[in-house]
């Protein structure tokens, strides 16, 4: 089994960085409604749960904004797993001893061409990870010019490039975080609008058995209207939470991938002569 779960890390680490978070929302749109499918089968169409969180009481439900909302948040945990994912496979690459190509001081000409080779075939390009890329500038530009200020002020101006990589990696995040409340507020207008239009039609005065019905959907419909919001709410604040997690922990993983590489490959470096 530990063999079989090796060999998926494997080849989910040589797939793109986009395709990655391709599988993953596609796979989380799936369970997301297989989850919506379960609950509309079993739950009790007039249990609170079935009004307050899908709003199962709907003439056209499955089509409602509670459902809309379940799934955008599905793609939002996807895109989370997918970067909690990316934060361990470059964790991975610190210590799979990547660097470990010699026990002398010094790495020599033959040694960093090798180790160079050794990241472009390893996949460089792959799943896009940070270590990979960093070793290959800082190879080239040692190689170009024999100076280790050069090749430190490379990896520099790589990690601050990679940092801005990473927010660039949450746009779809943020955007789903913006979303999800926006959706509640919406579908919470709907409810009003459709509450007030049902509350258009009085009952007779004198009669209080109308009247007591009349009260009770007009507050039903109501409290359904706001239930969206309160659902939105909620699912906005897991989502938020999860992509603050993930996003300190890539970049954790991007300054020890840094300081990986200079304390195991720059200062194993020395100028050459000119």
């Amino acid at each position: 089994m530990l063999t079989r779960n090796r060999q998926w890390g494997a080849k989910l680490d040589q797939l793109h960085h986009d395709d990655l978070r391709i599988l993953a929302v596609l796979f989380m749109l799936v369970v997301t409604s297989f989850i919506i499918m379960v609950a509309s089968l079993t739950l009790v169409p007039d249990s609170a749960m079935a009004i307050v969180v899908f709003d199962r009481q709907s003439p056209i439900y499955p089509v409602t904004v509670q459902n809309f909302l379940f799934l955008a948040f599905g793609i939002g945990i996807g895109e989370v797993l997918t970067r909690f994912y990316c934060a361990r496979a470059a964790e991975r690459q610190i210590e799979s001893g990547l660097l470990d190509v010699s026990q002398s001081r010094h790495l020599t000409d033959t040694e960093l061409h090798e180790l160079d080779e050794r990241v472009v075939t390893a996949g460089a390009q792959g799943n896009d990870l940070h270590l990979h890329r960093l070793i290959h500038r800082v190879a080239k530009q040692y190689q170009a010019t024999g100076s280790v200020g050069d090749a430190q002020a490379v990896l520099d101006s790589s990690v601050e490039y990679f940092q801005h990589e990473i927010q660039l990696r949450y746009t779809v995040l943020k955007y789903l975080t913006w979303l999800l409340p926006t959706g509640g507020f919406i579908g919470t207008l709907i409810g009003i609008s459709l509450a007030l239009n049902g509350a258009g039609s009085l009952p007779r005065l004198d009669d209080p058995a109308a009247l007591e019905r009349w009260i009770g959907n007009l507050t039903s419909d109501l409290g359904v209207a706001f239930y969206t919001t309160l659902v939105a709410l909620i699912l906005a604040a897991v989502l938020m939470f999860g992509s603050n997690i993930a996003m300190s922990k890539e970049q954790r993983a991007l300054n020890r991938t840094g300081q990986h590489c200079l304390d195991h490959l720059l200062s194993r470096l020395a100028n050459k002569p000119s």
